[in-house]
């Protein structure tokens, strides 16, 4: 082979190889795709999640506005509320023996 074309086919050799660098590893190259793509399904499973949470939120929405019952039942668990004609007896604990 003569010495032209070596240093020809050294060249291209070289330019394809940068291509190929830029290509894999450069800016808008196919390792940022990777993690795009990765990023997008972390989005999306996140959306779904989100959107189930908004659902359950919005169904409970309509139980405080439509369901007196609930209301009262969330007032007696989580706020300690009694009714209006109930008493509450406090009973001293007494030591454990």
């Amino acid at each position: 082979m003569e010495t032209k074309t070596k240093i020809i086919l050294a060249g291209g050799i070289v330019i394809l190889l940068g291509f190929l660098f830029v290509i894999g590893l450069g800016e808008r190259g196919a390792v940022d795709l990777y993690q795009a793509k990765l990023q997008r399904d972390r989005l999306l499973k996140s959306n779904v999640r989100l959107r189930a949470e908004n659902k359950a939120l919005y169904k409970t929405i309509q139980r405080l506005n439509e369901d007196p019952e609930f209301v009262e039942n969330i007032a007696r668990t989580e706020f300690g509320m009694t009714g209006g004609n109930e008493i509450i007896i406090l009973k001293k604990r007494g030591k454990n023996k």
